[in-house]
């Protein structure tokens, strides 16, 4: 390894077809971003518009060769980070020791807790992770719905979300989903033309909602969060906020894919979504430290 510097805007092509080429193998995949090259760069240029790169990410060169990136989606509000990565060439411990040495730098001194999101056939970053001190949290499925199988949707009788039911959302959202990434907040707060909450109620009661991020120009969408109140559970409003969802994300006639991630453990959950047509994508593993812990 003959240099490890701060990555910069101009590095953003090079490494996300480096991520993208990574990220297409199990053994090394890691969740946090996709595998189409134009996707992750989109991602990097969305996500840090208003950060600069070089506070956020380390690269590795070999003979000007890029092997390995590690960074930081950092939330201030809730006082922690995201891992991209760390995406390396090939398992490689002493690469991964230098690169991720040199990426904590980058953290602020607020941050308290740190996630990993690794693939499962990932053993590599695993084992490194927890080395450092991560514990395993959850395993996630990762599922995935074609624009082939829509045709057997039926309707899904869903809306978008009101303003008067925001808050009631936002409780719903961090009660169901304490330690997520996005809180109901936030979540309110990214909503456009692309990134839509749907909502089923019940008079002026939110019985539950749906969260989706479609990127029409990659024909590719995500399901983030699904929610259902306590009291409503059973009565069939996951299944309508889904297949409502599905229904609406496939008016992109780009669309060819749809994702979700769910906890491996909820098998009714998992029954549920593969009942709808989704199918078995990859299988992760939600690791997360706590400083001074």
């Amino acid at each position: 390894m003959d240099l490890i510097r701060r990555m910069d805007d101009n590095d953003i092509c090079l490494v996300s077809q480096f991520i993208s080429k990574v990220n297409r193998v199990e053994e090394s995949h890691i969740g946090y971003l996709g595998k189409g090259e134009e996707e992750i760069a989109d991602s990097f240029r969305e996500e840090f518009a208003d950060s600069d790169l070089s506070d956020c990410f380390i690269v590795a060169l070999t003979d000007q060769e890029l092997i390995g990136v590690a960074g930081f989606d950092i939330d201030s509000e809730n006082q922690s980070a995201e891992v991209w990565g760390p995406f390396v060439k090939s398992t490689n411990r002493e690469a991964l020791n230098k690169i991720w040495g040199e990426a904590v730098k980058l953290l602020p001194a607020y941050v308290t807790f740190i996630y990993m999101f690794p693939n499962r056939k990932n053993i590599e970053v695993i084992g490194f992770a927890e080395i450092l001190g991560f514990v395993p949290e959850s395993g996630q499925t990762i599922l995935t719905f074609d624009r082939e199988a829509a045709s057997r949707l039926g309707d899904g009788g869903i809306q978008e979300l009101s303003d008067d039911l925001v808050q009631e959302m936002i409780d719903l959202h961090d009660r169901t989903f304490p330690d997520t990434h996005y809180s109901g907040r936030k979540i309110i707060k990214r909503r456009n033309q692309y990134r839509k909450v749907f909502m089923v109620k019940e008079g002026s009661h939110l019985s539950g909602y749906i969260y989706v991020e479609a990127e029409p120009e990659f024909g590719e969408a995500a399901i983030e969060f699904v929610a259902v109140d306590e009291q409503d559970r059973g009565k069939g409003v996951g299944m309508s906020l889904i297949t409502g969802a599905l229904l609406w994300l496939f008016t992109f006639d780009e669309m060819r894919t749809i994702s979700l991630c769910v906890n491996t453990e909820n098998k009714k959950a998992l029954h549920l979504y593969r009942k709808t047509g989704f199918k078995h994508e990859h299988d992760l593993v939600f690791l997360r430290y706590t400083k001074n812990q």
